[in-house]
């Protein structure tokens, strides 16, 4: 995650390790990332108007990598002065055909993502609280659908409390973590670990995000 200025250069180096037994060849290549109907789409450098891919630099451009060794590449990104992009993809993308015992033959690719923070604007849309029914096999289960309505790449976590109907909070559990790219909408879901007694319950779920905290509640009942 890096903090910058659009037009701004940035250098990165990036390490990879070869631990199989044959030696292994790469080519790098960068990836914009872009958010299309609330998902991700990797678009080849390029082929998008004011894309951060195409200012890629890699030092060196091919790399082979022997076995149990190590190669660092240096990738510079200048993210354009009026591009809406906030993230892209430098990928060792593998040419070697790797050893296989069936007659498939694979390569091997490894990337990783880099995000561009320009601005404090972090906003963040919740849709309405969704839980599932407990039954003899599986305890509730919380969803809650997040989209990032700013400007900017965040990370959003949270916790799902459980209060009953006298408002005592009878156990919690946390939402897994989630990068969310401008426009991207994703599906947080907390599994709540023990079951619960009949009766009306409350869940309140909170997401903190940039020193933000959003919070929604629900009730649900347990037969």
């Amino acid at each position: 995650m890096v903090k910058c200025k659009l037009g701004q250069s940035y250098t990165q180096l990036l390490t990879v390790t070869n631990h199989t037994l044959q030696e292994l060849a790469f080519e790098m290549v960068a990836q914009d990332v872009v958010v299309r109907d609330g998902s991700r789409v990797f678009v080849r450098a390029g082929d998008q108007t004011q894309g951060i891919a195409a200012t890629a630099v890699f030092l060196p451009k091919d790399v082979t990598v022997l076995p149990e060794q190590s190669v660092v590449v240096s990738v510079t990104f200048t993210p354009p002065a009026e591009t809406t992009l906030r993230a892209v993809v430098a990928m060792f993308r593998g040419s070697s055909k790797l050893s296989t015992k069936g007659a498939v033959q694979m390569t091997a690719s490894l990337g990783t993502l880099f995000t561009f923070t320009t601005s404090p604007d972090f906003k963040v849309q919740t849709a309405p609280i969704t839980v599932s029914a407990q039954s003899a096999t599986s305890n509730i289960g919380v969803f809650q659908i997040l989209t990032n309505t700013g400007t900017e790449p965040l990370v959003a976590d949270g916790i799902v409390a459980v209060l009953d109907q006298s408002g005592v909070m009878v156990g919690k559990a946390p939402f897994e973590s989630h990068r969310l790219l401008p426009g991207e909408r994703m599906p947080f879901q907390a599994d709540y670990p023990s079951e619960l007694k009949p009766g009306r319950y409350r869940v309140l779920a909170s997401f903190q995000f940039e020193k933000q905290v959003i919070s929604d509640s629900k009730e649900f009942t347990v037969p």
